[in-house]
């Protein structure tokens, strides 16, 4: 997009600066123009925290009928959905959820899926590689692939967005593949803390791993790599020994 389409943006609201500049687009109405952000975001990753922001603050000057009218328009509405998505887990406005219901309900998720972002990291480079079988919800959700976390406030640069389950259950898979074991703590860095304790908790036990200890130096490993139980004198087990 443009500098005067990012300076357009700035007038609804959106955290962007651009100098005036010639523009081929005359978007009917600040739904269109959110549309036509919404196809232009795969080629400006920078769009992305732009639109977030435009829609955290304002989404309740947009039309929703209308929106969805021009999403039909869209090349991709599943880009827009994305931006909605992270507005989902930036905000807790349940009038906000409903209007992303609204807005995002029917359309298709992408077949095959697909990067995001059209003009991302060369397939060959070091930084795609550290990427591979990585991806965030709101990307999966809608059959695409992305890494890419907004900030949902330009000033705090708060951002917002977590792995999908499978990204989870690979980055916790390799974490135990390579030490043995793993803490809580390690686990949260891994999945650059975009998940609750809770929920990282409950990814642990869903692998069927074990935990061995108490507060911060609890480990959780696989159950034939743990400690062994020590049967109590007097025990069973330990009678059947004898």
């Amino acid at each position: 997009m443009s500098a005067l389409g990012l300076l357009r943006h700035a007038r609804l609201g959106a955290p962007s600066v651009g100098r005036r500049s010639p523009w081929p687009y005359a978007p009917r109405g600040p739904e269109a123009l959110v549309a036509l952000a919404g196809d232009m975001l795969r080629y400006d990753a920078r769009l992305l925290s732009i639109l977030l922001e435009l829609l955290l603050r304002h989404w309740r000057d947009l039309d929703p009928l209308v929106l969805r009218d021009r999403m039909g328009e869209m090349r991709w509405p599943q880009a827009l959905c994305v931006v909605l998505d992270f507005a989902r887990e930036a905000s807790t406005d349940s009038e906000l959820r409903y209007f992303a219901d609204y807005v995002c309900r029917g359309w298709p998720r992408i077949e095959p899926v697909e990067r995001f972002f059209l003009d991302g990291d060369d397939p060959a480079s070091r930084m795609a590689a550290r990427k591979l079988g990585r991806n965030l919800k709101p990307y999966a959700r809608w059959g695409l692939i992305g890494t890419e976390r907004p900030a949902s406030d330009a000033r705090t640069k708060r951002t917002v967005g977590r792995y999908d389950a499978p990204t989870r259950r690979r980055i916790l898979h390799e974490l135990v593949q390579r030490e043995g074991e793993v803490r809580l703590a390690e686990y949260l860095e891994a999945v650059d803390r975009s998940v609750t304790r809770q929920q990282a908790l409950a990814d642990l036990r869903a692998t069927g791993l074990v935990l061995a200890g108490h507060g911060r130096g609890a480990k959780w490993s696989r159950p034939e790599e743990g400690p062994r139980r020590r049967e109590p004198a007097g025990s069973t087990a330990s009678a059947r020994a004898r």
